[in-house]
């Protein structure tokens, strides 16, 4: 087994999500330390007045989205409620306060040090944008988001050697679910959209990850389990920008799992993702084994990386330029069966399966709904050839509308 860069990185990330909690944690709890319901009432980027007293409060008075998440950590379980709006980051990370295992709350991304819940009021009226001077949010406790968009973020190296250049909106070490959420326009070393460092869990339910850029994984990062269900994965972009500390670049252009924990895609769309190297949609190769030569992976299969696919779209996906949806190093891609593969390199045999077929697919787009979503064209071979489907679709259209429902995130009416 080859440990390289990007091994250090993973492990290295994982002792600061995992253990990283801002100094107030530390402050006497307030009066009354139970959970509480914070309404943000203005677009400014101030801090709380006092992270101790669990009061959402800037020092003009106001509820900012960084005082409530300051005032939230204070109390557990607290839920944040975001009206429609734009809300950008304005404070730029101090290098000076953010060493160590304690990341400064008041400057930088939004630290979620507790558990906690942030709703918007949808993602197309409900913007977090991290103004291109930090990733949006670092996830130290389980958390739950919904009808957001998260965007403009970028995660540099700033601490020690490759633990920040993960997660360019999210970097994720708990228990995350985001429902009916955005990720796109966000950039990192590791993890365009979202990084999930080892022993952490993504549910990416009814949400869309598009438009993002890495130099490795462009969309999402798995190095443990997750589930991605009607959510659509899209035109997310891998580079090799040449100078990234522990580089490996190239792998993974939607989706890239290191960790061996299990990774179940059901009724979602992976497509028009692109990279370098690797699987321009799926690439699935934990502990770094990608780096063996290339026959060992195309006839080993070790159960080492486990992934299920079941009622999805991959396809339209490259690697430099060529069609290349999927690509594994010891590991399995388990079809649970009604899937469609472009290219046939996802190697699908289960009942219903179309491989090696174009799923005649529409750009991605505002198609109703929430979030964006890649709309099923008349004669696409995915209309009816799902079986056992959620009860709706991404945009909350009723599951069937034919005769069967459709393959991937969107229910195609007639």
């Amino acid at each position: 087994m080859k440990c390289t860069g990007t091994a250090v990185t993973a492990a290295l990330a994982a002792v600061l999500l995992a253990t990283a909690a801002p100094p107030f944690a530390h402050a006497a709890a307030p009066a009354d330390s139970g959970p509480a319901e914070f309404t943000v009432d203005t677009t400014s980027d101030a801090a709380d007045a006092d992270a101790a007293d669990g009061r959402c409060r800037t020092v003009s008075g106001g509820c900012s989205p960084r005082a409530a998440v300051m005032a939230a950590n204070a109390r557990p379980g607290s839920t944040i409620t975001l009206p429609p709006g734009h809300y950008r980051l304005t404070i730029p990370p101090d290098p000076r306060l953010i060493m160590g295992d304690h990341p400064d709350p008041t400057t930088g991304d939004l630290n979620v040090a507790a558990p906690t819940t942030i709703r918007g009021a949808g993602a197309r009226t409900t913007v977090i944008d991290a103004n291109r001077l930090d990733r949006a949010f670092r996830m130290q406790a389980d958390s739950r988001l919904s009808d957001l968009t998260i965007t403009g973020g970028v995660a540099r190296q700033r601490e020690l050697p490759f633990t920040d250049t993960g997660g360019g909106a999210i970097a994720n070490g708990h228990h995350m679910t985001l429902r009916r959420v955005t990720v796109t326009g966000n950039s990192a070393g590791y993890g365009g959209g979202i990084f999930n460092v080892p022993d952490s869990h993504l549910d990416l339910i009814e949400s869309t990850v598009s438009g993002n850029t890495a130099g490795e994984a462009g969309g999402i990062r798995f190095d443990d389990t997750g589930t991605v269900t009607n959510s659509t994965i899209a035109d997310n972009r891998v580079t090799n920008p040449g100078d990234r500390p522990g580089s490996l670049a190239g792998y993974g252009g939607g989706i890239d799992i290191r960790g061996t924990g299990l990774v179940e895609i059901l009724n979602s769309t992976i497509t028009g993702n692109r990279s370098s190297d690797g699987g321009g949609g799926i690439n699935i190769a934990p502990a770094y084994l990608d780096s063996l030569p290339a026959p060992i992976p195309d006839l080993v299969d070790l159960p080492l990386g486990r992934m299920t696919l079941r009622n999805s779209v991959i396809a339209d996906n490259t690697v430099g330029g060529a069609p290349a949806d999927c690509k594994r190093a010891f590991a399995t891609i388990a079809s649970e069966g009604h899937n469609l593969d472009g290219d046939g390199s996802c190697r699908l045999t289960a009942a219903g399966d179309l491989p090696s077929r174009s799923p005649l697919t529409g750009p991605l787009g505002d198609n109703g709904g929430p979030t964006d979503t890649v709309a099923l064209l008349p004669g696409s071979p995915g209309l009816d050839a799902a079986d056992d489907c959620p009860a709706t679709d991404q945009r909350g259209v009723t599951r069937p509308q034919g005769t069967g429902c459709d393959i991937g995130a969107y229910e195609a009416v007639s």
